[in-house]
């Protein structure tokens, strides 16, 4: 369960708001991520200001001297508050621009209430999705990259997770040898090609876990596991909970 992030969450909202409230300067006791979809807001964080804007987010962390400013322009986002387990998974950034990818709009589908309820269950389904949220930002920054070439094999991995694909497939498409292929990719990711493959091949099946209504042992063999006791293993390790019990998260 090492990959579980979230201990406690305790606030949640998705609103959208005719103007931003202001909260007056005070020092935070939790992490505060607000993601903003439209509009704008303006934040103070150790007396650094900060305009995040639609498809932006901001990570404050516990002791950070936080303000947010009144802004009369409409504005929808969405915030959460919340204590963890340890903090050495989550992403290092307190700015991120431009970060709502395509996968993390889907987790905000699932959960799309205006605030949490007290109603455990609500709770755990929430703080659930945003473990996910976390798990899926710092994969995105760690395969930040401008070496074409790498670029080319991220590209090609993701656009075919769901083939069966290899080191030798991949350096055969990107038209390098499988020893340089694989000396960048580690040099510029810290990651070897198989290790992002396998890497992206659980992110796919928790993508069609989702969104999908696709029986847990179809998603299994889809993404190249014939044994799925083996793939619910390798699932849990990697976010913190079993398939069975991210499909039951959906209802």
């Amino acid at each position: 369960m090492d990959a579980y992030i979230v201990k406690d969450l305790l606030h949640y909202c998705n609103v959208t708001l005719k103007s931003t409230p202001h909260i007056e300067k005070a020092a935070t006791s939790y992490y505060d991520l607000t993601f903003v979809l439209k509009g704008e807001m303006t934040f103070s964080v150790d007396g650094e200001y900060y305009t995040v804007r639609e498809n932006d987010a901001i990570l404050i962390r516990p002791g950070s001297l936080r303000e947010r400013l009144f802004s009369d322009g409409a504005v929808k986002y969405i915030s959460y508050n919340f204590t963890v387990f340890n903090d050495r998974f989550l992403p290092k950034r307190l700015f991120y621009e431009n970060i709502i990818s395509h996968d993390i709009r889907s987790l905000f589908s699932i959960f799309s209430a205006a605030h949490i309820s007290s109603v455990y269950s609500s709770r755990e389904k929430a703080a659930n999705l945003l473990n996910y949220i976390l798990l899926e930002i710092k994969d995105i920054l760690e395969f930040e990259t401008n070496n074409k070439h790498v670029i080319s094999i991220i590209k090609h991995i993701d656009e075919h997770i769901s083939e069966p694909i290899t080191l030798s497939t991949v350096s055969d498409r990107v038209k390098l040898s499988k020893e340089y292929t694989s000396h960048i990719f580690k040099k510029e990711t810290g990651k070897t090609v198989t290790e992002y493959i396998n890497e992206r091949k659980l992110f796919f099946a928790r993508k069609m876990i989702l969104e999908t209504k696709y029986p847990l042992t179809y998603v299994s063999e889809r993404v190249g596991y014939e044994n799925y006791s083996y793939f619910s293993k390798l699932f849990k390790k990697r976010f913190g909970i079993s398939p069975l019990k991210l499909k039951s998260t959906k209802y």
